[in-house]
């Protein structure tokens, strides 16, 4: 009698708004930078994580806030960072150029201080190979802070030229 071979199920893998997922860990905007952080520890893989989240963009480069902008607490840490980042420019032309998009799933975390440069940086991330984008609506720590959620969202998802959920 011969065993019947059965291809084994991977038990993490699954799917959301259209796209195939490895894995159900996610990495929040900012914990690996843009996702090149991440594969300088060895040993370590962006094919480790179901997606990748990269730092917020804005349309143009940021500062940031001024130091200091991480606080040490018994429960863990606390940041302000200020949305620091290069500008969509950079993120699209030299940093999503060098990153291996068979590893995982990469999501941009569109950021702005109006309505018309969150439509600004979706519409170039629309244009590039990333997998998905989360509207990042809620930064506190800026001063312009959130923007309002409901138009912010009806106005940047026809600019979103790929499946996504309602």
């Amino acid at each position: 009698m011969t065993a019947v071979s059965h291809p084994v199920r991977d038990p993490l893998r699954f799917s959301f708004c259209g796209l195939d997922f490895g894995s159900p860990l996610v990495l929040l905007s900012g914990c690996v930078g843009f996702g090149e952080e991440y594969t300088r520890i060895e040993g370590f893989s962006n094919r480790d994580a179901g997606a990748i989240v990269l730092k917020g963009t804005t349309q143009n480069p940021r500062l940031g806030n001024p130091p200091h902008r991480v606080y040490e607490t018994p429960a863990g840490m606390l940041n302000a960072i200020g949305l620091q980042n290069p500008g969509v420019d950079h993120v699209v032309r030299r940093i999503l150029p060098e990153l291996d998009f068979t590893e995982t799933r990469f999501i941009a975390n569109v950021s702005g201080s109006t309505i018309e440069e969150y439509v600004e940086v979706t519409r170039r991330f629309d244009q590039s190979p990333i997998d998905a984008i989360e509207i990042n609506i809620s930064c506190p720590n800026v001063k312009e802070g959130g923007v309002r959620v409901r138009q912010t969202i009806l106005t940047c998802r026809p600019r979103w030229y790929r499946p996504a959920a309602a």
